[in-house]
C-alpha cells in the first residue's frame, strides 16, 4: 500500500510539472485561466532571417496583448532535412539562419515563458534579423535586455540539444506542407500567410481580424 501510494504521489508530481510548464506558453494576460477552458493554439512557420518573419510576429505581438482570451503560442521554422549541412537542415538564408532557427528555439526551452522567449528574445532579435545567427553578440545582447542568462542557451544551441530542436521543427512545418514563410495557424487551420503581401486570408489580415478569429474559435470550442 504504501509502495502503490509512493507511485501516486510522483505521477502526480509530474503531472504537475508538465502543466505549468505548458502553462508558461500561454498568453501572459490569462495567468489565471480555468484549465479546464482550451486555449487556442496558434502557430508561425517562419525563418529567422526573412523580413516576412519579423512583420507576422510584430502583428502577432499586437494580437496577444488584444485577444480577450486564453491562447497558447508556437512557432517552428521551414527547412529541408540535409545530412551534409552543418545543423543537419538546409535553411533558405544559409547556416546562419539555421543557427539563428536554433538559438530562438534553445532561448525557448530554457525560457518557456511566452513573455521572455516570444515578447522579449525573438522581437529583440527581430530588430537586427540580418545579423541572426551571425555570432553571439546578439543573442546576448537580447537575453542581457531582459534580464536572462545566456549561458545554457548557448550550451544548447552549441551542442546536440539544438540540433534535435531544429529538426524536430522542421518535421513538424513539413508535416503541413508549409513552404512559406510567415504561414499562420489558427486552432490547427491556415488562417493567412505574409509573403511580401498577405495572402489566402480569409477573414482580413488586421491585428482585430486574427484577434476575432481567436476569440471565435475559443467560443465555439468552450
Amino acid at each position: 500500500m504504501q509502495r502503490q501510494c509512493g507511485i501516486m504521489l510522483v505521477a502526480l508530481l509530474i503531472m504537475g510539472v508538465t502543466f505549468m510548464t505548458w502553462r508558461r506558453n500561454i498568453s501572459p494576460q490569462f495567468n489565471d485561466w480555468n484549465p479546464l477552458q482550451t486555449p487556442v493554439p496558434i502557430e508561425l512557420f517562419v525563418m529567422s532571417k526573412c523580413p516576412d518573419k519579423v512583420d507576422c510576429e510584430q502583428v502577432f505581438s499586437e494580437v496577444l496583448k488584444q485577444v480577450k482570451v486564453p491562447v497558447s503560442l508556437d512557432v517552428n521554422y521551414i527547412g529541408r532535412p540535409n545530412s551534409s549541412q552543418p545543423y543537419g537542415v538546409e535553411c533558405k538564408h544559409g547556416p546562419s539562419e539555421c543557427l539563428g532557427n536554433i538559438q530562438e528555439l534553445c532561448f525557448k526551452q530554457s525560457y518557456p515563458d511566452i513573455s521572455d522567449w516570444f515578447n522579449g528574445f525573438t522581437l529583440c532579435l527581430n530588430e537586427e534579423y540580418q545579423d541572426i545567427g551571425v555570432d553571439e553578440y546578439l543573442t546576448t545582447k537580447c537575453a542581457n535586455r531582459i534580464g536572462k542568462d545566456y549561458a545554457p542557451v548557448q550550451t544548447c544551441s552549441e551542442g546536440s540539444e539544438g540540433t534535435e530542436l531544429l529538426k524536430n521543427s522542421v518535421e513538424r512545418t513539413l508535416s503541413l506542407n508549409v513552404e512559406k514563410s510567415c504561414t499562420i495557424y489558427i486552432n490547427n487551420k491556415l488562417r493567412c500567410i505574409h509573403d511580401e503581401v498577405w495572402k489566402q486570408c480569409e477573414g482580413g489580415h488586421d491585428i482585430s481580424d486574427f484577434a476575432r478569429t481567436i476569440e471565435e474559435a475559443y467560443n465555439k470550442g468552450n
